[in-house]
């Protein structure tokens, strides 16, 4: 088992910043200490022969007024997500994948972003319908549903049919978005096989 990181321990000069850039260092720096996790857990195995690849990575959404968001830690904060996607139009989300050839410790580090753009409008309108006596937010729905609204950077789940129904488009790849791109994977993979 990978020990446990204190993510929202990391880069909090980075955070505050709150820009792409800040939060593509960010996510860079979260799935290097996550690959130095993995590496120590690998050298305390004794079994652990041959070559393996190690793949760690990270994602954040970054937001125009409240910077850059990770899993919401409460209901609260899932909320204050929620009514914040419903005040702009866009957010994007930063990614990062990096692969680690084991036992060489050949790395291979990639970034990637995808803005996904909201109906604000009927964002709006579900969390009125929400205050009305007996009405249910899209976020109480996803949680009836038990939709891992907390595992989540952002509780952003595009991919859920409930979310959909808010989704614009997606400017870049929903696998981005979900928090893995296949293509920064594959180069990160040929990067390795060059290397």
């Amino acid at each position: 088992m990978v020990r446990p990181v204190d993510e929202r321990g990391i880069g909090e000069d980075l955070r505050q910043e709150g820009t792409i850039e800040s939060a593509t260092k960010l996510v860079s720096m979260l799935a290097e200490v996550k690959r130095g996790g993995v590496l120590e857990e690998l050298k305390e195995m004794k079994e652990v022969a041959g070559e393996r690849i190690v793949l760690t990575a990270d994602q954040v959404v970054t937001h125009p007024t409240l910077g850059i968001l990770e899993k919401p830690e409460s209901r609260e904060e899932a909320e204050q997500f929620m009514m914040a996607y419903a005040n702009v139009s866009s957010v994007t989300t930063v990614g990062s994948v990096m692969l680690t050839e084991w036992p060489s410790m050949k790395t291979s580090l990639k970034t990637f972003t995808s803005t996904v753009r909201f109906d604000g409008e009927g964002l709006k309108k579900d969390m009125e319908k929400g205050k009305e006596e007996g009405g249910k937010t899209l976020l109480d729905r996803l949680l009836e549903a038990d939709a891992p609204v907390y595992d989540c950077a952002g509780g952003l789940m595009i991919e859920n049919p409930l979310v959909k129904e808010f989704i614009v488009g997606v400017d870049g790849t929903e696998d981005s978005v979900l928090g893995l791109s296949r293509r920064s994977v594959l180069e990160c993979y040929r990067d390795l096989k060059e290397k």
